[in-house]
């Protein structure tokens, strides 16, 4: 099976265009063939949108997950294996690279056009009517895994004495460990994501 340039009729071997991937023809045609990965070409309930971030939005990655969106990030890795995952995984792709969506035609792919990104956030969470307030502080910051509630005599010795004293509620990442917990930060960071994105109360 063969693709075929549209503008002087070039032939491709279609093996050339998996994920998505074009080509430049020597014509100086982009060649390629568009992929609908999304079931009907609709976008998932927003409780279910999931996101590839590219190696630019280490930050806004930080943040969908503060807000308890599940968001691969993988720092330094290949456009060509952000897509994959995008793909495989069925993720919206966040790019700040405007050759991206050029070069790899799928229709999950979202291009930001600014580098703020709590302003990236905002895009985000309007596109995809994200409930944000409903999912706060549930998934890993570092490893994007869901966490878990544990009580203070489990995490006793990991963490200093005054935090245990103060606190009741702690949460683990089993993946990587780390312990969470309500503190001065969280109320930081709640009052940040509410100056951005408003009251949150979307259903």
């Amino acid at each position: 099976m063969s693709v075929f340039c549209p503008r002087c009729g070039r032939e491709y071997d279609i093996t050339l265009f998996a994920y998505g991937r074009t080509i430049e023809c020597a014509c100086g045609t982009r060649v390629g063939r568009e992929m609908k990965i999304l079931s009907g070409g609709r976008t998932p309930p927003p409780q279910e949108v999931r996101f590839a971030a590219d190696v630019m939005l280490g930050r806004l990655a930080r943040w969908l997950r503060i807000i308890g969106c599940d968001t691969a990030y993988i720092d330094g890795i290949a456009d060509a294996d952000l897509v994959r995952i995008s793909i495989d995984e069925k993720r919206i792709l966040l790019t700040r690279d405007r050759a991206l969506p050029r070069q790899w035609w799928i229709d999950t792919c979202m291009l930001l056009e600014t580098d703020d990104p709590m302003e990236q956030l905002r895009q985000v969470v309007e596109r995809f009517a994200l409930p944000w307030s409903k999912r706060l502080f549930t998934r890993c910051t570092l490893c994007n895994e869901p966490l878990e509630t544990v009580t203070a005599q489990s995490v006793r010795g990991e963490l200093p004495e005054p935090v245990l004293e103060t606190r009741t509620s702690f949460r683990r990442c089993f993946a990587c460990g780390r312990i969470y917990w309500s503190g001065s930060h969280v109320e930081r960071m709640r009052r940040r994501l509410t100056e951005v994105l408003g009251s949150g109360d979307r259903t």
